[in-house]
């Protein structure tokens, strides 16, 4: 964050001022005192199950200079002199405020992908292929939604030349609020799938509120869309500048076909509805994950990337943990940790995509839970029962867990094992850890799935 003077703090966050120098400097902000440094801001939320003024005075020891306060009662006795006090009526609101204030002044280009399926993958794979070239700044883990994204914003620094900000939701009406804190030039809408539709009741609904973003991207900016998603054709009208469809089903504005998987990940070659193709290389698997790298080469070169440079660096892509990430073992067992969320369109896929891996090894699918997924939850999951019972031949035994999985089971015909808890699970799994077996580790992140590697991996 470029240094900001107190006051003008105070003014952007249309706040009022009620100790400290107003000429004081800001180096930062957070709102996590762990995340703190030398002349930061700190804003006390109170969003939480914790209340952000509680942490005042361990605020200022981790070097907080000043901070956003909702409640001058809970300003705590002790604080250093000169110590910035900044009252506001909503701290959040007061960031999110912030946040646009200071996103107003940054000249670089602003990409923001957002999708139900893949958002994390896009953003980590369009953030590797750009800072292979220039600084890139990116979401920092998962913060991706209404307090996340500003604080994101706030992290860009002076040496960036672009960032890369991923934007999640629960419900329709959020995407508005935080795609008009970022104002994109190039948006990314990855896929339209059953995830949350607990809360929207349909996906034309889902990718309504997807949509979202639309408005708030230049219209002198860029807008991918996955042209393999229907839903998304349906919406684009709603964005009246330049839209690049991109596929790996057929041809579309930039395409990917020749897909060809390999032990080492996959090869494919990238095609542009120009004409222009050539041959790419990357190290990860399934036809999904190619699908994911094609708004990255899309952005590299209109950032003035050259087909080289995007090859190269599509060839070192590495992704966030927990997605389709292979972890080592000391039993010699291939554990693929795919844990991280789940629906059932990327547990089909991730499903889809082990059974191509480890011709050598027998295959275990070890699935549970998916949440959100309202009153049609049972037939979601068994639905992927049926597509994993479609592929049986190539697995020898699917483990499930949890109390929605039972249905992912029943539809199963292989060999199956059902648990109620992880414990029973780790118990049959036991006996299989050796280097003749490959584990494939899916579902979503409630179900703390991955935390069966670390208890394979430790238990004698």
């Amino acid at each position: 964050m470029k240094p900001i003077a107190l006051k003008h703090a105070v003014i952007k966050a249309e706040g009022m001022l009620v100790a400290g120098d107003p000429g004081l400097l800001l180096s930062a902000v957070h709102f996590d005192t762990r995340q703190l440094a030398p002349g930061a801001l700190f804003v006390a939320l109170t969003t939480g199950a914790r209340d952000g003024h509680d942490f005042l005075l361990q605020a200022a020891q981790q070097g907080a200079v000043a901070a956003l306060i909702s409640d001058e009662s809970k300003v705590p006795q002790g604080l250093p002199q000169g110590f910035g006090l900044i009252l506001v009526n909503d701290t959040l609101r007061a960031m999110q405020k912030l946040a646009a204030a200071y996103r107003k002044e940054l000249t670089i280009p602003h990409i923001a992908v957002t999708g139900s399926v893949g958002k994390t993958t896009v953003k980590d794979i369009v953030a590797h292929v750009l800072g292979s070239h220039f600084p890139v700044y990116k979401t920092y883990k998962n913060l991706n939604n209404h307090i996340g994204v500003p604080y994101s914003l706030l992290q860009i620094e002076e040496e960036h030349q672009a960032a890369v900000l991923e934007l999640g939701m629960n419900h329709a009406g959020e995407i508005d609020l935080i795609a008009s804190l970022v104002k994109p030039e190039i948006s990314v809408i990855t896929y339209i799938a059953d995830s949350h539709i607990e809360h929207f009741g349909s996906r034309e609904k889902i990718a309504l509120a997807k949509a979202e973003l639309l408005p708030h991207t230049s219209l002198d900016g860029l807008v991918l869309l996955n042209g393999d998603s229907a839903y998304l054709r349906m919406i684009a009208h709603l964005y009246p500048g330049q839209i690049s469809f991109y596929s790996v089903e057929g041809p579309a504005d930039i395409w990917a076909e020749e897909i060809r998987s390999a032990e080492d990940g996959m090869h494919f070659t990238v095609c542009f509805a120009s004409g222009e193709r050539f041959a790419a290389f990357l190290p990860l698997y399934g036809k999904h994950s190619v699908l994911n790298a094609l708004p990255a080469v899309a952005i590299g070169k209109r950032l003035g990337m050259s087909n080289a440079q995007i090859t190269d660096a599509l060839s070192t892509v590495k992704l966030s943990a927990m997605r389709f990430e292979q972890v080592k073992s000391a039993h010699g067992p291939v554990y693929i940790s795919d844990a991280y969320n789940a629906s059932p369109t990327s547990m089909k896929a991730a499903i889809g995509t082990f059974a191509e891996l480890f011709p050598d090894r027998q295959k275990v699918l070890v699935l549970a839970d998916m949440f959100e997924l309202g009153p049609d939850s049972d037939a979601m999951h068994a639905q992927v029962g049926a597509y994993a019972n479609g592929l049986r031949d190539r697995f020898s035994l699917l483990v499930t867990v949890g109390e929605y999985s039972r249905h992912i089971s029943d539809a199963y015909e292989g060999d199956k094992l059902h648990f109620a808890t992880k414990d029973e699970a780790v118990a049959a799994l036991l006996p299989l850890r050796d280097a003749r077996h490959a584990f494939l580790f899916k579902a979503s992140h409630g179900m703390e799935l991955w935390t069966i590697i670390g208890d394979l991996e430790n238990r004698p």
